[in-house]
């Protein structure tokens, strides 16, 4: 990267996750100025132009083109990614990618094959690995708070109707389903949380409304720890993992804003419940949820350590390597749920 003040940064995409979370995260941060956005979709190059004053393009080929630039962030249809991606590439431009990396393998490995060629400083957007609550959590698990983790039960249900979706969320085809759309997310939490791999994966799929709208999801990790998890668009809000260790639970709810504990009692049947005392980080996120009630704070956060990762600090986030892996795994989910049959994730 070149030495700056300022780092100039592009955004490609510009639907929801771009308008409400990248661009507010990047807005916070004094070392970035986002000189450009692009989108097909002329409603919203308008809508963003509008609320942030900002330059648009219609091309991501002409935001690229711009010789201020030093770095983009891809927040296009998954279906894309590996097109807008290999393009970041091919310019020279470092990029921050949404996950998934792609819809598919090969393009999944066009991609890590092409920023390495490029020699570029890429970063996965799996967000909540720089998620305060998620960071405290992966800490005590690690530091044997609950002994050694048996099994993770986990929800992920995001409630919408299909008019309410952007069209490509209704299709595995556009990037849609509950598996990668949602247990991505949580299959990333697990690789690094437990520092750990999935061995086996066994899956259910429904289409209710949409396509692939429910999945239903069984792991076995390479430690011999299973992991279930449920993921819809038609059932309720919530976004939870529960550790089960040898010495007790630890329950992350990001809905409630918590971490828990739970251990045997020192007299009598049953458990008792702790609440750890929050990390700064955290402490910090409550107070702005007073204001800001809805905002997740791991955007900033993963948009903040790309940018420093750019001006030679460490590599924080997730990895394109990372992303990779996240896509084996619900691949070999989807092909369980077709076959029936339980499934080792390898390309």
């Amino acid at each position: 990267m070149p030495d700056a003040a300022v780092l100039n940064i592009g955004l490609i995409g510009c639907g929801a996750v771009a308008s409400f979370c990248h661009m507010p995260a990047l807005r916070r941060l004094r070392s970035v100025r986002v000189v450009a956005v692009a989108d097909i979709d002329a409603d919203a190059r308008t809508r963003m132009e509008r609320q942030y004053r900002v330059d648009t393009h219609a091309r991501y080929d002409d935001l690229l083109a711009r010789p201020e630039l030093h770095a983009v962030v891809i927040s296009v249809p998954p279906s894309e990614h590996a097109a807008v991606a290999l393009a970041a590439a091919a310019a020279g431009k470092p990029f921050y990618l949404e996950k998934p990396i792609a819809t598919s393998l090969a393009e999944a490995r066009s991609v890590t094959t092409a920023a390495a060629a490029a020699r570029v400083t890429t970063a996965m957007g799996f967000n909540r690995r720089l998620h305060p609550l998620y960071l405290q959590a992966a800490a005590m698990v690690r530091d044997g708070t609950i002994g050694r983790v048996r099994a993770v039960q986990m929800t992920f249900c995001e409630p919408a109707p299909p008019q309410g979706l952007p069209s490509w969320k209704l299709t595995r085809a556009g990037g849609g389903g509950a598996l990668l759309d949602l247990a991505s997310h949580h299959i990333d939490l697990l690789r690094w949380i437990l520092r750990d791999e999935v061995d086996a994966v066994e899956a259910r799929v429904t289409s209710e409304v949409s396509e692939d709208d429910a999945a239903f999801l069984h792991l076995t990790l390479r430690s011999g720890a299973r992991a279930q998890g449920f993921y819809s668009f038609r059932a309720a809000w919530a976004d939870h993992l529960e550790f089960v260790g040898e010495r007790g639970t630890l329950r992350v709810d990001r809905h409630r804003a918590t971490l828990s504990v739970r251990r045997v009692r020192d007299a009598g049947y049953g458990t008792r419940t702790h609440w750890p005392a929050p990390t700064p980080a955290v402490a910090a996120w409550w107070l702005r949820r007073i204001v800001r009630r809805y905002e997740d704070p791991s955007y900033y956060h993963a948009l903040q350590a790309f940018a420093r990762q750019l001006d030679g600090g460490p590599a924080l986030t997730a990895t394109l390597e990372d992303g990779y892996r996240s896509l084996e795994i619900v691949l070999a989910a989807e092909e369980s749920a077709r076959s029936g049959t339980v499934l080792v994730p390898r390309a």
